[in-house]
């Protein structure tokens, strides 16, 4: 049976290839299904949102555990799975940022399955779900090898490509789409500069975004125009001080312009 996924205006948690924040106006929540969900379900969800931000791990976890205990409960709902998805994905930042790669990987290649799983379940109803799946396969191609990049490059592409389809002026796919263009080699669809655009207005459409402004920023770096990256950093630490993901990116880019 279907699901009915609702799109919900509101603050938002946004998940994107290697970035994780809050995007104002712009959130993939699930608000309804065909039935209703127990209390503790929004509990976790409010918990899951503040902690794709700040990357607090036993917040992370709590979640975790909630939705996983909701999704044995009830194995045919396929928003369980994706929130499952979404909780994971932090997590590869965490311990990439630790420099333990193979934990970043392990628990990535674990979060994807959850969203597969909720793919399977609803294949029409929630386009942030294939989103999501797009955004996995990029932030995992890096651990993989020359080949490995190419197959996850492209299934990144595919399913990135899919979301859009569903949901064109969704501002977390077109973030997507962009950092597929960003990493991808030319030969393949890669160009920074179409990248910087898709950000840019990806920017303009979430201005309180911090993940928006993080990837513009990275975008600028890509390009060498580290004036207008240290810029669009500070921007993102502006709007949202909390976030783990602007910190850390603004860090790892201080290193990449020093070489520049």
């Amino acid at each position: 049976m279907q699901q009915k996924w609702i799109l919900s205006i509101g603050p938002a948690v946004l998940v994107v290839g290697m970035a994780v924040g809050a995007v104002p106006g712009m959130t993939s929540d699930i608000g309804k299904t065909e039935t209703a969900a127990p209390p503790v379900f929004a509990k976790a969800v409010s918990i899951l949102e503040r902690a794709e931000v700040t990357y607090e791990r036993s917040e992370l976890q709590q979640a975790i555990d909630t939705f996983d205990q909701l999704a044995k409960q009830d194995a045919r709902n396929a928003r369980y799975f994706y929130y499952l998805g979404r909780a994971y994905f932090p997590l590869i930042n965490i311990y990439d940022y630790q420099g333990d790669t193979k934990a970043a990987e392990k628990f990535g290649e674990a979060g994807m399955n959850y969203v597969r799983t909720a793919i399977e379940l609803d294949e029409t109803g929630n386009p942030d779900a294939y989103r999501l799946l797009g955004d996995y396969y990029g932030r995992l191609s890096g651990y993989q090898g020359v080949f490995g990049r190419m197959r996850y490059g492209g299934r990144s592409m595919k399913h990135h490509k899919k979301a859009q389809e569903m949901d064109p002026q969704n501002v977390l796919t077109m973030i997507g789409v962009g950092t597929d263009k960003l990493y991808a080699p030319s030969a393949f669809g890669g160009d920074a500069s179409e990248a910087v655009a898709l950000f840019s207005k990806a920017v303009e459409m979430a201005p309180s975004s911090a993940v928006a402004h993080v990837w513009l920023a990275r975008g600028y770096v890509k390009l060498k125009k580290n004036d207008l990256a240290k810029e669009q950093f500070e921007k993102a630490l502006a709007v949202q001080p909390q976030s783990a993901f602007a910190r850390n990116e603004y860090e790892r880019a201080r290193r990449d312009m020093a070489a520049n």
